[in-house]
């Protein structure tokens, strides 16, 4: 009897370590859900059929394929993908997030994975000429909600005005008709901006001082994906996956900045 209560035992403790094996195969085989915000070509954008495309698209896959793990973008505003990483509804953010010491308090970022900076659309009239002329009581800094301009603006520019307005493009708008002395981004944005209203803006193409290169968000204490992601990002600079990016997503972004004398920034 004692024999057989022993078998019995045995079978139940192999039966559960079996099953917790399984679960934990099927857990880490679960694809790896990426939050972006899929309003910002050439790196997070849709292509003609509504599917996720772009420079950090392309990143993010492959992530998935060093990490051997399925990747699913999850479309998300980008005021929100913050709050999906902490409530787990995200487990990555791959969104042109600039790491900024206010982010780092609530979730863990990787190590830079590019090291663009912030510059400056400025409205043709406004007395505004350098990164040392925003924190003016008289200075209007419209910025779109949530974005490193935006915090970077509370942060260093607290005497100025701010607006902070939810959509990117009407933001650059106040600045275009003179609602607004300036709006605050990286220099590709900027650039761009510019192009689009060249008659009523200045791009102030002088980097804005404390700002840091993009990450990749992720939740703390995950201490281990974050050396993954380390890892990740150190081989690929040096195996071809941004040189496969840059010639797929980012040939003509690279020559504006040639034109406009900038080292760029992927």
């Amino acid at each position: 009897m004692k024999k057989l209560l022993l078998l019995m035992i045995v079978a139940i403790l192999v039966l559960a370590g079996c099953q917790s094996t399984t679960q934990e195969d099927s857990t880490a085989k679960e694809p790896l859900k990426v939050g972006m915000e899929l309003k910002y070509p050439p790196f997070e954008t849709k292509d003609e059929n509504g599917k996720p495309a772009g420079a950090s698209v392309m990143l993010a896959e492959a992530l998935g394929v060093y990490l051997d793990r399925e990747i699913e973008i999850v479309e998300t505003d980008y005021s929100s993908l913050i709050p999906a990483l902490e409530q787990g509804n995200i487990d990555l953010i791959i969104s042109s997030m600039t790491i900024t010491p206010a982010r780092e308090e609530v979730v863990d970022f990787s190590n830079p994975y590019t090291n663009s900076q912030l510059m400056m659309l400025v409205y043709k009239d406004s007395k505004v000429m350098s990164p040392a002329d925003l924190n003016d009581p008289d200075v209007i800094i419209a910025s779109k909600t949530g974005t490193i301009g935006a915090l970077w603006a509370a942060e260093y520019a607290p005497k100025a005005q701010i607006k902070n307005i939810d959509e990117e493009a009407s933001a650059v708008l106040e600045v275009a008709q003179g609602n607004a002395d300036v709006f605050i981004y990286d220099p590709l944005s900027i650039i761009r901006h510019h192009d689009n209203y060249p008659d009523t803006t200045r791009a102030v193409l002088e980097p804005l001082p404390n700002t840091k290169g993009w990450g990749i968000a992720l939740r703390k204490g995950e201490d281990e994906l974050k050396g993954q992601l380390n890892d990740f990002i150190e081989k690929a600079k040096t195996d071809g996956t941004y040189e496969k990016i840059r010639e797929k997503y980012l040939q003509d972004k690279i020559k504006e900045f040639d034109d406009n004398g900038l080292e760029f920034f992927f």
